[in-house]
């Protein structure tokens, strides 16, 4: 096999392995040797093109890996650095073209990587099948762009999705994608629903719903846990009991206050005084959306406290099988049933009292 040529090399910001999402948003430089300059003829007719460079500080390679997702792939099935052969490909965007200097962005290569080939972009494939595409990825990994803008720090992004989720920008929304964000990056774990990363919520408002889109824990999958203290916190943990708890510092509202701007004194009109004319609920939806992305900027460190600490983590939870109630003929969770009358009934049909979260908490309804 013929010898790979170097034409090139890399001029980046990066000298040492980091995350590529980052690495992606920043400007970086191909410097071809004049010897082959020749070859960049015509180059700036191409918007998008492919570099093809070497992984200069990967030793080794694995079949298989954990990829930053969390997923457990074989090497050909990833982007790992630790390949066979430690050759990369990477679409980047044309800036630029300074003689034998090429400006791009979107480019993961560390400061100095060889430069083995450049080509124009094929992404004639990718635009007839763009759906099909994206839609397989998120068959494979529901989270994966989740995961790609928590680790970018993309909470704008978060943000927007979360909001899909809670029906609405708000204050709270921002604050529980902001310090989700902080966290997942914090604990370096990845949820995939399976209920080996669990989070507990000490409120059940706004926050939480921020909170459990970007941590990717719920109630539904059994890796929420909720703590009725009425408190703006929360805990996230792996299975070894090794958490991080962060929480709201006691001077956190005034500082927050600047942000929110007269969202609160909307809120205050809407939802405590129940004014509910179209434009006064329109209003507050638009100050929640600048109120929202306002608070993304503040400075993290002025608003949660964040400690390490132990948490006792409950086992797995159990599967119940389904039991149908003799009187409504309606499907039970087995640990529901009651059993009066010599029949087994669901909680309504035997008139038993339950309890009930809303939103003012967790309270027993007597009947």
């Amino acid at each position: 096999m013929k010898t790979l040529t170097e034409i090139g090399f890399v001029k980046s910001s990066f000298d040492e392995p980091a995350n590529p999402t980052e690495m992606k948003k920043h400007i970086s430089f191909i410097n071809i040797k004049k010897e082959f300059e020749e070859g960049l003829f015509k180059i700036e007719d191409s918007i998008y093109i492919d570099v093809v460079f070497g992984f200069n500080k990967s030793e080794g390679f694995d079949l298989k890996l954990n990829i930053f997702t969390g997923e457990r792939k074989g090497v050909f099935a990833s982007r790992s650095p630790r390949r066979p052969n430690s050759l990369a490909i990477t679409t980047v965007k044309l800036i630029e073209r300074n003689g034998c200097e090429l400006k791009v962005t979107g480019l993961d290569a560390l400061n100095n990587s060889p430069v083995f080939d450049i080509k124009p972009c094929d992404n004639s494939l990718i635009e007839k099948n763009s759906e099909a595409i994206n839609a397989s990825k998120l068959k494979s990994n529901p989270r994966k762009q989740i995961i790609s803008h928590i680790l970018a720090g993309e909470t704008d992004k978060l943000l927007i999705k979360a909001a899909q989720m809670h029906g609405h920008y708000c204050p709270g929304l921002a604050m529980g994608v902001m310090a989700a964000t902080f966290a997942m990056q914090k604990i370096k774990f990845r949820s995939d629903g399976m209920e080996d990363l669990i989070v507990i919520t000490e409120t059940n408002n706004c926050v939480s719903d921020g909170i459990q889109f970007v941590t990717g824990c719920s109630f539904g999958n059994n890796a929420l846990i909720f703590k009725d203290f009425g408190k703006t916190a929360f805990t996230i943990s792996k299975r070894d009991g090794k958490g991080i708890r962060i929480s709201t510092l006691p001077d956190s509202q005034e500082y927050i206050r600047q942000a929110k701007g007269k969202f609160s004194s909307q809120f205050e009109k809407v939802i405590k005084k129940q004014n509910h004319s179209d434009q006064e609920i329109a209003l507050l939806k638009k100050l929640g959306i600048e109120s929202a992305f306002a608070i993304l900027k503040l400075d993290f460190d002025k608003i949660f406290k964040v400690e390490e600490i132990e948490v006792e983590i409950p086992s797995y939870a159990p599967s119940y099988e389904s039991i149908f109630c003799e009187t409504c003929g309606e499907s039970i969770m087995a640990s529901r049933i009651i059993n009066k009358n010599e029949k087994k009934l669901c909680i309504p049909c035997a008139n038993e009292s339950y309890f009930q979260l809303d939103g003012h908490g967790i309270s027993e309804i007597r009947k």
